[in-house]
């Protein structure tokens, strides 16, 4: 059930002035909402048209129960197609519509009133929006810690429920990651250093193999064989060796003695 904030809100007229008791102590905004500071059993001001009427004038008609299954509207003829409504929850008022030839419509904490000129009061209630559930708090128990395969990198795991399972990964004492799995395995990699957690809680990990570059390789000779600076290779510059046997002679021109 809805209880009023008398303190705090306020009903609305629409097209009608609504005024509520103890008038020296209401607030009226620019968008016509009156704000009760606090209840009060004394004379209601009524206002319409510049025209003020006494409470001896009210003739009670009245008391319908409201959406809200708390409040109560209080029904009074002030004259023709005029009617006020006080509304009041638990004995106390925090409202007054005024209807004045037209409807007069009111607000509260999402109680909605309506009332028409001829006297009938209608209401209904807003629809709650349901609040979200909160996220149950899932507790981690640590259930292995373990140094990896890089011999300097380090894990701490953690069971939430069953098949589901956390990693924490450190390096140098600092946390680079979090494995979850939860159903299925998860992965991870940190230069060159792989790890595993699988959803039974099981952690591996491995390193690949790529040798590191030795420093001192640059530093030691090639014994692959050089030309010696200065010579030249016989097999380079090595002109085609011919041989001339003893029978061949040189060519004759013609005309020459031979």
């Amino acid at each position: 059930m809805r209880t009023p904030h008398a303190l705090r809100t306020a009903l609305v007229a629409t097209g009608v002035t609504a005024t509520l008791g103890l008038s020296a102590a209401l607030g009226l905004s620019a968008s016509g909402a009156l704000a009760l500071s606090a209840p009060t059993t004394e004379t209601v001001a009524l206002a319409s048209h510049g025209v003020a009427h006494s409470k001896a004038k009210r003739v009670y008609v009245k008391t319908v129960k409201l959406a809200d299954k708390v409040s109560r509207a209080k029904v009074y003829k002030t004259g023709k197609n005029r009617y006020q409504a006080e509304i009041s929850a638990k004995g106390v008022k925090y409202g007054t519509l005024v209807a004045a030839g037209k409807a007069a419509y009111g607000q509260n904490n999402g109680l909605h009133v309506t009332l028409q000129p001829t006297g009938k009061v209608t209401s209904w209630v807003e629809k709650a929006k349901p609040k979200p559930k909160p996220k149950p708090v899932v507790k981690r128990t640590l259930v292995a810690s373990a140094t990896l395969a890089d011999n300097t990198s380090t894990a701490k795991v953690y069971k939430l429920s069953a098949g589901h399972y956390e990693a924490d990964v450190y390096t140098g004492g600092t946390k680079i990651d979090t494995l979850v799995a939860k159903g299925s395995a998860a992965y991870g990699e940190n230069n060159g250093l792989h790890v595993t957690l699988q959803p039974d809680g099981q952690l591996t990990s491995w390193v690949e193999d790529t040798p590191a570059p030795d420093p001192d390789a640059a530093s030691q000779p090639d014994n692959t064989d050089q030309p010696n600076p200065g010579t030249s290779d016989a097999s380079d510059n090595a002109t085609p060796d011919i041989q001339h046997s003893g029978d061949l002679q040189a060519p004759v021109a013609p005309g020459s003695p031979a």
